[in-house]
């Protein structure tokens, strides 16, 4: 049973159908250049014909279903593969980590009495985006990192997005493409140390805006993603598991199918061109 709201849950879902990127100073107001091509580190060994998948997140995972959505996807091109979920609201990287905390017990216990091919990490945005990062995010990173490799994983860290009117340290309001490059920077500098695949929803929610200001990437509270984040997130995870193009994906969820082809193609060419 999914129960979204305050409890770290479990949740199996299977599907039974036959680079390098230059880093910015943490808090300027330097912009990355979302619209760079990037090779992207890819899945070695690559990706099973059933690859068994762990979600770890907080809401920015539970919201709108992201791992169902990832599923349909998979589902709708041909591939099978086993997809379970631990996520818990504004759950952080180090309460994970931590074998004391609830959730934290129930990771470590499912990392070490199970194999993985793949765990992707979302890390607390207000943490990813932190100055402090170095501190608060990377060294449960590393530890996290470590179980998933003891457990024949490889690690994937979902970037996530930045909220949609910026953050505002001190007296300076950033804009949210400033916020996006200090939130990626960090993704990008701890995926690097530890050589991790990296998922960019967060520079897809960039590139989109840039292509398609009228699609509405997030939910009413400028923080959550809307169904079409949701599902551009899920397209780009899909393209950096499978190494496939999510273009022509016959699932659109409740989505316009125009609309839904916009997303596809923004997470093909960003990972796969």
């Amino acid at each position: 049973m999914r129960k979204i709201s305050k409890m770290a849950v479990i949740l199996f879902i299977t599907a039974a159908l036959t680079g390098c990127l230059s880093t910015h100073a943490e808090n300027s107001a330097t912009h990355m250049d979302f619209q760079e091509q990037v090779e992207w580190k890819t899945p070695d060994p690559a990706a099973s014909a059933r690859p068994r998948i762990l979600f770890v997140g907080n809401s920015h995972t539970f919201y709108n279903n992201l791992s169902r959505v990832f599923v349909n996807i998979a589902d709708a091109t041909g591939h099978k593969s086993d997809v379970y979920e631990i996520s818990q609201g504004y759950y952080s990287l180090k309460q994970f980590s931590d074998p004391n905390d609830k959730a934290g017990s129930m990771l470590n216990q499912i990392l070490t009495g199970k194999e993985w091919d793949f765990v992707i990490l979302q890390e607390n945005t207000s943490i990813a985006l932190s100055s402090s990062a170095e501190e608060d995010m990377f060294p449960y990173a590393r530890t996290l990192d470590e179980k998933v490799k003891a457990a024949g994983g490889q690690t994937a860290f979902l970037m996530t997005w930045a909220p949609k009117n910026g953050i505002k340290t001190g007296l300076k309001q950033h804009t949210v493409t400033e916020a996006q490059s200090m939130l990626a920077g960090n993704y990008i500098s701890i995926s690097q140390e530890l050589d991790d695949l990296l998922i960019p929803a967060g520079v897809g929610f960039m590139r989109c805006m840039d292509a398609y200001p009228e699609i509405e990437l997030w939910d009413a509270d400028g923080q959550h993603p809307s169904p079409a984040g949701t599902y551009l997130t899920a397209c780009t995870i899909y393209s950096v598991i499978f190494q496939e193009s999510p273009e022509n994906c016959s699932y659109t969820g409740d989505l316009e199918p125009e609309l839904a082809s916009k997303l596809q193609k923004i997470a093909a060419d960003m990972i796969l061109q």
